[in-house]
């Protein structure tokens, strides 16, 4: 009796593979094309769903081999630059969440360091990228914020973003907004590619 229930269940795995594959197997390209892309756009939009649902912090700032190799050249200031401003903004506790406004999410950034502390801590960021102490801002700490917040919003941003795109370098805030793309017209090798 055992051994008739092992050759049943063996029958019955068969012919449920056998339907399974005959399913796909039945499809036309087009069809399996569609059901690709519509798998694809929803994994898109869990994607961008999971990103401005939560809530970011800067933990640690790896620079990539090239941003360091451009950083140790005669014209790497820029790349240099970018490095001190991110490993600087680690002292600064930020989170960037993000609101949702209609279609668009607006991008916030919280600088958690206490009132008595800012100062002193922009008057370190500020020196550490110039290179030298001058104890004392050159300009508004409105403006160092809106750098600070700007190191946390720029890799959200679109890459030909510029500076006053992300933030507003007089209020000290994060004006950068973010949209989820519509990817719903393209054709298949489109989306694929």
């Amino acid at each position: 009796m055992k051994k008739m229930n092992f050759y049943f269940a063996l029958l019955i795995g068969a012919i449920m593979s056998f339907s399974a594959c005959s399913s796909d197997d039945e499809m036309t390209e087009e069809e399996k094309e569609a059901q690709q892309t519509q798998e694809l756009l929803e994994t898109i939009t869990t994607n961008f769903n999971n990103i401005t649902s939560k809530k970011w912090t800067l933990k640690q700032f790896e620079p990539s081999a090239s941003m360091l190799e451009a950083s140790k050249t005669e014209d790497g200031y820029v790349a240099l630059t970018i490095i001190t401003k991110a490993v600087q903004a680690l002292d600064f506790n930020m989170v960037l969440s993000f609101t949702a406004q209609g279609d668009l999410f607006k991008t916030n950034v919280a600088i958690n360091v206490a009132e008595e502390d800012l100062e002193n801590k922009l008057i370190e960021y500020q020196d550490a990228i110039s290179g030298f102490q001058a104890g004392f801002l050159y300009d508004t700490e409105e403006y160092y914020m809106a750098s600070l917040r700007q190191v946390m919003a720029a890799p959200f941003a679109a890459d030909n973003a510029k500076i006053e795109d992300i933030v507003n370098e007089t209020t000290g805030e994060c004006i950068l907004t973010i949209k989820k793309a519509d990817f719903s017209n393209l054709a298949y090798d489109d989306v694929f590619l």
